[in-house]
């Protein structure tokens, strides 16, 4: 979508920074061996006026068009401010400065697709206790590729990646109890998100087998595939067990 962005930019009246910003959001550090994860202060910033609320909204809607069709690294940036725009305070229009910024540094992005079998493919995540009132963030990507292998081994070799046909980027709302949880909670979404997309890409003339999806958390997993023993786990939010069916 080229000239979007210098558009955009001249529309908010938004100066290109004299340092590049690389980044579209604060960078929280991580606390390594920390044995109980709290969630982020409460922001105690001013509000904004209305003429502050109006722009907050304005760039969140022209942004969210553009980061869903090309541009998927501001989707979290974008999710937070959302969240915030019917109250918003300096704080929130600091990071709609730096997302400016980021935007100003890296105008014209670029998806590359390289031709495939037609095959979906998802990559689940999620961040805990990641954003305000002790909620988490689901995450996912999906591509297409090569048909998946019922039972690959550990030194099987990836489906060949490829550009994004979808990203799932949202905010649970319900307060999860452990990062198990919100790892199965994004498990939850990325699936119901898979459902439509392989109704459309058999819709298409691509019948697909069973999608493949990748989540990092162990026990996510083997809660999902019935191959690990529930304790405490079983007050995990009810509904994401769909998934195991």
């Amino acid at each position: 979508m080229p000239g979007y962005i210098e558009k955009a930019l001249q529309q908010f009246q938004h100066t290109v920074p004299l340092r590049p910003q690389n980044s579209p959001h604060a960078w929280v550090p991580p606390s390594y061996g920390a044995k109980i994860q709290l969630t982020s202060e409460t922001d105690v910033s001013p509000p904004l006026d209305k003429a502050g609320i109006t722009r907050l909204q304005e760039v969140i809607g022209t942004l969210l068009y553009y980061a869903r069709a090309v541009d998927s690294t501001m989707l979290v940036a974008l999710g937070t401010l959302a969240s915030a725009q019917t109250k918003g305070t300096k704080a929130t229009a600091q990071a709609i400065t730096q997302l400016l910024n980021y935007c100003a540094t890296h105008s014209d992005a670029t998806v590359q697709y390289n031709a495939s079998d037609m095959y979906l493919h998802v990559h689940s995540d999620a961040s805990y206790l990641s954003e305000t009132k002790a909620r988490s963030r689901a995450g996912g990507f999906f591509f297409l590729s090569s048909a998946p292998v019922k039972n690959p081994k550990p030194d099987s070799k990836p489906p060949p990646f490829n550009g994004a046909i979808h990203t799932h980027c949202s905010i649970m709302k319900s307060v999860l109890s452990s990062a198990t949880e919100a790892e199965l909670g994004a498990l939850f979404f990325n699936a119901k998100d898979a459902v439509k997309l392989r109704t459309t890409l058999e819709a298409m003339g691509h019948p697909q087998l069973a999608t493949p999806i990748q989540t990092n958390n162990e026990c996510a997993s083997g809660i999902v595939n019935n191959t690990v023993k529930q304790r405490r786990s079983k007050a995990i939010d009810m509904r994401f067990y769909w998934i195991k069916d």
